[in-house]
């Protein structure tokens, strides 16, 4: 297992000198390699991308992510997973409206809790430009946190990371991925990140991320190993006021397909 060792400096061989900064921490579901992308290494995806995975869906609304969208703590972060809700719709043609809601709590000892390290250089056409992060306030992550890779990941700018060429690109198909869909070494991933910001960039067949060739940067992906049931609050439950709830099945209405 791997250890975080802190900020190390890195000179790769593109002149590059940077210390990966830990940004925060986040749970993710499992999500098991899928048949479409042609990488045989890959066993599971653990890419930063957060568009096609499945994250819990309401955790903004308890308000505990920093500036990053990340949370500061190993505990904040199951924390709110452990308060996070899922709204079910079940068709219901006696009702008026034919339909009923129901307010569950997640599986959360099916997540995993990833931490991650964001390295402070973009390239914007090829170039190294630096990347102003926000005052780091994440703690240091624990002992029993394993380093999986690297990931790219576009900078769309306002503190959020974007989609990521590995998995929303199949770059995958093209680059020495390991069984996380992610890279073993620094220099190649950030070697991608220059090339994606080029407009000899060509998104794949099945692209459903960015479009056109902007800022690109790479983020270091760790994961605890579980389990990691003893996890104590951070704070105390979050109470979801019946004016939210409203809202969110509301939205949920309008903009999901409920019953397909």
């Amino acid at each position: 297992m791997a250890e975080d060792p802190g900020p190390v400096a890195t000179q790769t061989p593109k002149g590059i000198t940077v210390e990966p900064i830990l940004t925060g921490y986040f749970p993710g579901y499992p999500l098991p390699r899928r048949q479409w992308l042609a990488a045989p290494a890959v066993v599971e995806f653990c890419s930063v991308n957060r568009g096609h995975f499945p994250w819990p869906e309401n955790w903004m609304h308890q308000k505990r992510h920093n500036a990053l969208l990340q949370f500061d703590s190993q505990e904040i972060a199951w924390t709110v997973l452990r308060d996070e809700i899922v709204i079910q719709f079940e068709r219901d043609d006696t009702r008026n409206p034919p339909w009923k809601v129901e307010i569950l709590r997640l599986p959360c000892e099916e997540f995993n809790l990833y931490a991650y390290k964001v390295w402070p250089v973009c390239f914007q056409a090829g170039e190294p430009k630096d990347l102003r992060l926000p005052t780091p306030a994440a703690e240091s992550i624990p002992a029993d946190y394993r380093k999986l890779g690297y990931d790219v990941v576009s900078w769309p700018g306002g503190g959020y990371l974007g989609c990521c060429p590995l998995f929303c690109n199949e770059e995958a198909r093209t680059q020495p991925v390991n069984p996380y869909c992610l890279l073993d070494e620094i220099t190649p991933a950030l070697d991608l990140a220059r090339f994606c910001s080029t407009t000899d960039w060509k998104p794949g067949p099945h692209y459903c991320g960015r479009g056109n060739p902007g800022p690109f940067c790479v983020v270091e992906v760790w994961r605890k190993t579980k389990p990691f049931a003893d996890l104590k609050r951070s704070e105390g439950v979050f109470e979801w006021p019946p004016d939210l709830l409203h809202r969110l099945v509301q939205h949920k209405l309008g903009h999901g397909r409920v019953f397909e």
